[in-house]
């Protein structure tokens, strides 16, 4: 049997939910899926190696999505560095948005000279296809959140096709992200129906694990508000744990 991939959830809760840390999970300790403030607090407390990372997937620009980002690159200007890039994959505005970002939450750090110690490059993702960080190869699917630009992304990684929503509503696109793939992260904001357009509920929920029960895939939940209902062959992420898949 082949090694089996950790899994580490930073946090699964939503912008607003009930004391969970922000929606953030990072796989084999190499890619990491979205990045709020919370994220790299947990990286350091859980002891995980911060300089490992080396594809960060914002899947669209609100607060407990990306604002991780400045604290990770103050990390880059004061305790670390590396000589190999850091990838930021995103959507239009990803790298305006960082660099406005990092100055007015570090307003002195460019004038003093600090910069980070590491190569950022950015790879903003205009509209659904294929594209390239390093060496990983992965599809962006255009998800439904309210009026934003957000996507889905899905790759393979270690011999397994991994997808992750990003926050969405319960929309055709999700067919083609979450097809065929062995392991899919969903956001389930709402434990209960909603009439929320932006992001998924229980039923859309049960909707989608029936057809990935039929194709085997390990199905994980997260960006949620408050703890839903358990739901067969569903896997409720738990803040700070490592599951491997």
């Amino acid at each position: 049997m082949p090694d089996r991939i950790p899994l580490t959830c930073l946090g699964s809760g939503a912008a607003l939910n009930d004391g969970r840390r922000w929606n953030s999970l990072l796989i084999d300790g190499r890619v990491l899926l979205d990045l709020p403030p919370t994220a790299v607090l947990e990286l350091v407390r859980l002891g995980l190696d911060v300089t490992a990372i080396d594809v960060i997937f914002i899947s669209h620009l609100h607060a407990d999505h990306m604002f991780g980002l400045p604290f990770l690159l103050l990390e880059y200007c004061i305790r670390r560095r590396r000589e190999r890039p850091i990838y930021v994959v995103g959507p239009p505005g990803i790298e305006e948005r960082t660099e406005t970002l990092c100055d007015m939450a570090w307003p002195d750090m460019r004038k003093a000279g600090f910069v980070p110690h590491v190569p950022v490059e950015y790879i903003e993702v205009t509209e659904d296809g294929e594209y390239e960080a390093g060496d990983l190869r992965f599809t962006a699917v255009q998800m439904e959140h309210f009026t934003l630009t957000a996507f889905g992304y899905r790759f393979p990684y270690a011999g397994k096709t991994f997808a992750y929503t990003g926050d969405t509503a319960d929309c055709e696109q999700l067919d083609r992200l979450l097809d065929g793939a062995d392991v899919a992260i969903l956001e389930w904001t709402h434990p209960r129906p909603a009439s929320d357009t932006g992001h998924m509920d229980a039923p859309a929920i049960a909707r989608r694990m029936e057809k990935l029960r039929e194709q085997g895939t390990t199905v994980f939940a997260t960006h949620m508000s408050e703890t839903p209902e358990p739901m067969d062959d569903l896997i409720i992420c738990e803040d700070c744990k490592t599951y491997y898949v």
